[in-house]
């Protein structure tokens, strides 16, 4: 009995594939077709060897299923005539007859399956998924040592064909840096290959099961970073990419090109900033900084004033021992004896450094004095839209699950786009992607605005009493308006405060 998981099955895996079904018996033929139709969306059928043959020239199918015994040409007959213009066609006996001499004269023409007849239809099924497997495997194989020769300089890469997150192939480079003979062993070794990607901020890994694989085939041909340990555990570090074959849907030739001896693994991890030693020594720094000074290149200085970006351009003045010195205008300097701290950027540093304690601000030489500094994992000079601090006098609440959260919740900082909020403790359960509702309560010139909007949590962060929560807000236009009204309003505001500050 055919079930529909068979069907199911069978239709997965059949899909671009065509059959051709060669009988002599029209009513056998007929039935044979239909039930043909069940697995394959392309089915031709043919009466005789003449008609399969013509029926070959044109449709081109990748399986043939032929009785012997017909008139004009046999079966057998024909499959040798085809197997001259298609070698690769695989072929299925199907005969009501047990003879040897039969048996014998299909394997010599090199036939895939013989099946007597009455057909068992579970032991034709089993056949056809067999035969199916077998074609994928040999174009696969064609496929990968195909696009091999077209990948430029991969000699040294490690590469692989990969399907749906399956490794399907890969080339000696990728055996050896494992330390196995076969992918076989490889694959007893490790369950899925995103299992070997070791975390490491800003790289591509497994956050869950096959995630590595969804997000590297939905940004196919982007670059990504991902770390992985060699057969000696030593971390290596390697720029994966993710090239996709024409006419083959969901298949990759995936390339590791190792990048390990630049040293850019440090500069890439959150937790680095906080562990590693190479990541925090301060020689690495200052060797960027003289580059900069050298080249009398400008940096970028920035600072923060209850969310409103202040931004000037610098020169590095001074590099010694015991500190460092830079240049800038009287507004940053403001801004930085607010913040206490600042933010450099150069277009040859891999993300914005951080500056603090700062040890002393001179109004009268315009510098500003550190000694103190490390590269921060995310660089919060490249915001996308302006986000503002808001009056002390706001409320929010957080709705989850329908529920609402009743812990300390207040605003870190708001844009049009998403909010900061800051949480004395984290509802259980609450992570990426969980849908929530916001409900704040802003001061407004007149009356206080009120915005009530679903969102979206875009992360979390776990601060040392505290939690941090951004979420994704799914504004409607009128919430949007008010929002861009109050962003807009509040930015100016502060512009005026900050003003003020100054010259107080």
């Amino acid at each position: 009995m055919i079930t529909v998981e068979t069907i199911s099955k069978l239709k997965e895996h059949s899909e671009g594939l065509t059959l051709l079904y060669v009988e002599d018996n029209e009513g056998l033929r007929i039935k044979a077709h239909r039930l043909m139709e069940k697995f394959f969306s392309n089915v031709v059928s043919a009466a005789d060897g003449e008609e399969g043959l013509a029926a070959f020239k044109e449709h081109h199918p990748q399986i043939v299923i032929t009785d012997i015994n017909m008139p004009k040409l046999d079966g057998i007959e024909m499959i040798a005539l085809i197997k001259e213009l298609n070698p690769s066609t695989k072929f299925i006996i199907i005969s009501a007859f047990d003879d040897k001499a039969h048996l014998m004269r299909a394997i010599k023409v090199g036939i895939f399956g013989y099946l007597k007849k009455p057909i068992k239809i579970d032991e034709l099924t089993q056949t056809l998924l067999r035969c199916i497997e077998s074609i994928d495997t040999e174009e696969n194989s064609s496929l990968f040592n195909s696009y091999m020769d077209d990948l430029l300089n991969y000699q040294s890469d490690l590469l692989a064909l990969v399907s749906k997150g399956k490794l399907l192939f890969v080339n000696q480079m990728f055996l050896d840096f494992f330390g196995v003979q076969t992918l076989e062993a490889f694959d007893a070794k490790h369950a899925d290959f995103g299992v070997v990607l070791r975390e490491h901020k800003g790289f591509l890994y497994n956050r869950e099961p096959g995630s590595w694989y969804l997000e590297a085939s939905r940004e196919a041909g982007k670059l990504f970073h991902v770390k992985i340990a060699n057969e000696e555990r030593e971390s290596r570090h390697f720029v994966l990419k993710m090239h996709p074959l024409p006419k083959k849907k969901e298949m990759y030739i995936m390339s590791l090109n190792d990048i390990t001896e630049l040293n850019l693994l440090s500069l890439f991890d959150s937790r680095a900033v906080e562990d590693d030693e190479k990541y925090k020594n301060r020689n690495t720094l200052v060797k960027l900084m003289e580059v900069v000074q050298k080249n009398s290149a400008e940096i970028k200085i920035h600072n923060f004033y209850k969310g409103l970006t202040i931004t000037n351009v610098g020169m590095i003045a001074e590099i010694n021992e015991k500190h460092i010195v830079v240049k800038s205008s009287y507004v940053q300097q403001k801004a930085v004896q607010y913040q206490r701290s600042m933010l450099i950027s150069s277009e040859i540093f891999p993300s914005a450094v951080l500056c603090e304690p700062i040890i002393k601000i001179d109004f009268e030489q315009q510098t500003i004095i550190f000694k103190e500094m490390r590269f921060l994992p995310r660089n919060p000079t490249q915001r996308k839209s302006v986000r503002v601090c808001p009056e002390e006098q706001h409320t929010v609440s957080l709705f989850y699950e329908e529920r609402k959260f009743y812990g300390e919740v207040r605003v870190h900082d708001i844009s049009v786009d998403a909010v900061k909020l800051e949480l004395n403790a984290l509802p259980a359960g609450l992570k990426t992607e969980t849908k929530v509702v916001i409900n704040m309560v802003l001061a407004n010139d007149k009356k206080p605005m009120i915005i009530h909007v679903p969102a979206e949590v875009l992360r979390v962060d776990e601060l040392a009493r505290s939690f941090f929560v951004v979420v994704l807000l799914e504004s409607g236009p009128e919430q949007k308006r008010q929002l861009i009204e109050y962003v807009s309003r509040r930015q100016m505001n502060l512009i005026r405060e900050f003003k003020g500050m100054q010259f107080g």
